[in-house]
């Protein structure tokens, strides 16, 4: 009987199961500048993955002391290569020096969020520890299940040893029994991005002939469903909180690694009813990438300055400047100004990979209209220190030509040939474009330049070679 509901609940999976198959971890590239008076804070996200113009992206943060949390929106940045960068920043100071925080994004029917840690194993969690998964609609409960099974929020936490969700429903308490032969089941199922097999992990609560409270395995190959391991619950009004162990999971053959190279799992409530006519399904909450993490700011320890290499600059014909240079920082520090000054009028870079620490290229491309000498030099700074390049100047000569047109004209014909033996051998005035007078292209213009082109014009020669 509980097959087919929880097939159904590996469908509402599906999003985060496709979600790691296909794309990077989300927020893999993720980082803050160094901690000031002003700290700014980055993270990548796929064009495939979660990028929605619905979806609202948060920075959560607090004093590591404390147990309320602030929350500023991230914004978009830049687009670069596959990746949208958003961007925010907190004018704030810990009290304690320590800074805690994560990233949060949410839609209308997915979540994806990293995670504060129970790092003392607090069971039930407190709701300061739990990451927010998502809220569930209410008075959407299916196939005649009454208030108590209606989900109304999903929450979850971990520890070094332990994973922990927690489910609210609308109200009534968490029955197993709702007569004779008629039981309730409220479960929250997982999915490992990178296993290796077809399995759905379950952690149950419920009371029924088959099957009782504990941590189960789901193989959609061949419909087995065991139990792994036992789960612990608490129930607390309208809140039903369920634990298992990690290690019950990384037992299986198919889960080899905590935390799943993808750095997520994928996590989703369900609730059940179950009596003599099968079982069916009553409601399912949001599907979540959920992430295992969270990252700290130390205010009071001191900061390295980054570097910047590597530099290049250089212009094709068009006037198209292309600019080229890597920037590093030890701590990972993302960089707060990442510009290059051309002729003092500056140009924001862009990266594609953000690896401070290994050095990420930044880069930026625009055109020029003039030719002249342009002086340029990078200026980054990762939120504390500031570095330069030295001052440098490039000479962009934008000027076009046809080769052989000595006299401007815009053809080459016979008065090219006269005008070049009167500058070379009557005084007559020098080719506005030396370059173009050059037509066997061996850097000097001489006589050898007037037979090439009398052998083109009259001879069938080959064409001009300007260099």
């Amino acid at each position: 009987m509980i097959k087919s509901a929880l097939f159904g609940f590996l469908l509402v999976l599906l999003f985060s199961a496709l979600s790691a198959q296909d794309y990077p971890r989300p927020y893999e590239y993720s980082a803050s500048s160094a901690p000031a008076s002003t700290t700014y804070f980055n993270f990548d996200i796929t064009d495939s993955l979660f990028f929605d113009p619905t979806a609202v992206h948060e920075l959560i943060y607090r004093d590591r002391t404390e147990t309320i949390w602030n929350r500023t929106n991230m914004s978009p940045l830049y687009q670069a290569c596959s990746a949208m960068t958003y961007g925010g920043f907190v004018t704030y100071q810990p009290p304690a020096g320590i800074m805690e925080w994560y990233f949060r994004s949410e839609n209308d029917t997915a979540v994806v969020s990293q995670s504060p840690k129970n790092s003392t194993a607090l069971f039930p969690v407190p709701q300061y520890l739990m990451a927010d998964l998502g809220g569930d609609a209410t008075g959407d409960v299916e196939n005649g299940g009454g208030n108590n099974l209606d989900i109304t929020h999903f929450y979850a936490s971990y520890s070094d040893n332990r994973l922990y969700f927690r489910l609210d429903n609308r109200s009534g308490g968490f029955p197993t029994s709702g007569g004779l032969l008629t039981y309730y089941i409220y479960s929250v199922g997982l999915i490992n991005p990178n296993a290796t097999d077809s399995t759905v992990y379950v952690l149950m609560y419920a009371n029924a002939i088959l099957y009782t409270t504990g941590l189960y395995a789901l193989d959609i190959t061949d419909s087995s469903f065991t139990q792994i391991g036992s789960v612990t619950t608490n129930i607390s009004g309208n809140s039903l909180s369920l634990s298992c162990n990690i290690s019950d999971l990384t037992a299986q053959p198919g889960w080899p690694t905590w935390p799943p190279e993808a750095g997520f799992v994928g996590a989703a409530p369900v609730t059940a009813t179950a009596n003599l006519s099968g079982l069916t399904t009553n409601d399912m909450g949001k599907s979540a990438i959920y992430i295992p993490s969270s990252r700290q700011l130390d205010f009071t320890a001191a900061n390295s300055a980054p570097s910047i290499f590597g530099s290049t600059v250089a212009c094709d014909d068009t006037g198209l400047v292309t600019a080229e240079i890597t920037y590093s920082d030890p701590e990972n520090n993302l960089p707060v100004i990442r510009n290059l000054y051309f002729e003092s009028v500056p140009h924001n870079l862009f990266a594609c990979e953000k690896d401070y620490q290994a050095g990420a290229l930044f880069g930026i491309s625009f055109a020029v209209t003039e030719s002249q000498w342009y002086r340029y030099y990078f200026e980054f700074c990762d939120g504390a220190d500031t570095v330069k390049t030295p001052l440098d100047s490039l000479y962009i000569d934008l000027t076009t030509f046809i080769c052989g047109d000595v006299n401007g004209d815009l053809a080459v014909n016979i008065l090219d040939i006269v005008y070049l033996i009167d500058y070379k051998f009557k005084g007559g005035p020098a080719p506005e474009i030396m370059v173009s007078a050059d037509v066997n292209g061996d850097g000097s213009v001489n006589i050898l330049d007037i037979v090439y082109l009398i052998d083109y014009k009259f001879k069938g020669g080959p064409e001009p070679s300007c260099p």
